[in-house]
């Protein structure tokens, strides 16, 4: 009887404890299950999560909501301003693209066209009135603003901001000269008397006290750019021969990017360098200079690659003329070495972008552009 009651208490331990062990191992198991199957507020999270780190990843962003004119680099600040091309307000965002901030409530309506002093305490402004196109010159320290005087047709700012640099037609001479004034109008006086170019760009040439002028680019006109002394003197032929030129001065003055088509029979628009002497030098890049920005030592070119040109289009007239956009690539090249990179690679870019007038930020850890598709504000991450 005492083995009997011995054997039916160890078979009645070896039963418990294979109860212990089996429930043990089947919640074990069914917890690790039910932790590995995220609850439906986790993955909403974790998508969010996800979303988020792409859209830090994008390497082109947006950074206006509204088309914009007059992009520009505060040297004090290191902050972006630029104007609202709908309403004529002026806005600000950091040199990364965030903290966008409105900065004026006026709006100014009709504006084409803006150029801010180099020290951004003035603006020169391009309106249209009453079908007529008027020039303003506004203050941002005093608050205060003036209208130029009827006959400009292009204006710009002396190395200093302390001048207007203008092309003015006399209606009754039927003549057009090149003239400097105080900025608002008065004092002026006559650089070049008598300019043969109905269309005229003008720039100041950095650090110096001179300015250059050339006809604005055509393929049918041969290009003359020359420079002039703001104290006087006569007008120095610097590069003449090419076709629809534009130019672009260097950081620091030293030399200019040229783009250009070889003959009023050839529509290919190649990228090259001039000096002061008229040295040119061809960089073998089919772009134009709107679409390039110098860095600031001046040894580096960024610049956007046109795609999408259609076949038989003549260069850089239609372009100018609006009649198709591009669909660019992004671009540097090292002008010592001629060393060319990619900005971004080609998967990078989801969007047609048809770049205008591209920025540097100060620190040069970010490239600006206007887009001419939609003619909003972007930022590219360098």
């Amino acid at each position: 009887m005492k083995k009997v009651f011995v054997i039916s208490a160890i078979f009645l331990g070896i039963t418990i404890l294979i109860l212990v062990v089996y429930n043990f191992v089947f919640l074990q198991n069914k917890s690790v299950q039910k932790a590995n199957q995220p609850l439906k507020q986790d993955i909403q999270t974790e998508k969010i999560v996800t979303n988020n780190t792409e859209k830090k990843q994008s390497k082109i962003l947006a950074v206006s909501k509204d088309p914009v004119l007059g992009v520009v680099a505060d040297k004090k600040t290191e902050k972006i301003f630029y104007y609202s091309a709908l309403t004529g307000m002026i806005w600000q965002v950091d040199g990364d693209g965030s903290n966008e901030i409105q900065v004026t409530n006026t709006k100014v309506p009709g504006l084409l066209n803006v150029d801010w002093s180099p020290d951004r305490t003035k603006v020169l402004t391009n309106l249209a009135r009453d079908e007529k196109n008027v020039f303003f010159v506004y203050d941002n320290v005093i608050k205060s603003g003036v209208q130029l005087k009827e006959g400009l047709d292009s204006a710009t700012w002396d190395g200093l901001g302390v001048k207007i640099i203008y092309k003015y037609y006399d209606s009754k001479t039927k003549k057009r000269s090149l003239n400097i004034a105080d900025t608002d109008g008065k004092n002026w006086s006559t650089l070049v008397a008598d300019i043969p170019f109905r269309s005229l760009s003008i720039e100041a040439i950095p650090l110096s006290s001179a300015v250059s002028f050339w006809n604005t680019p055509s393929s049918s006109e041969e290009s003359v750019l020359q420079t002039i002394s703001l104290t006087g003197g006569e007008p120095k032929v610097i590069l003449k021969g090419k076709f629809g030129g534009d130019y672009l001065w260097s950081p620091d003055g030293s030399q200019a990017l040229v783009s250009s088509i070889a003959n009023k029979d050839n529509s290919n628009i190649t990228l090259g360098l001039v000096d002061l002497q008229g040295q040119y030098r061809d960089l073998g890049i089919p772009t134009i200079v709107s679409k390039c920005a110098w860095s600031i030592d001046g040894k580096t070119i960024y610049y956007a690659l046109p795609g999408g040109i259609p076949a038989g289009s003549n260069m850089p007239n239609d372009y100018q003329n609006k009649k198709f956009t591009t669909q660019d690539t992004f671009w540097k090249i090292n002008i010592l070495t001629g060393s060319k990179d990619r900005i971004l690679e080609l998967s990078d870019i989801n969007e047609a972008y048809d770049v205008l007038k591209p920025l540097l930020s100060l620190t040069e850890n970010s490239l600006f552009f206007t887009n001419r598709v939609d003619g909003k504000l972007y930022r590219i991450s360098l």
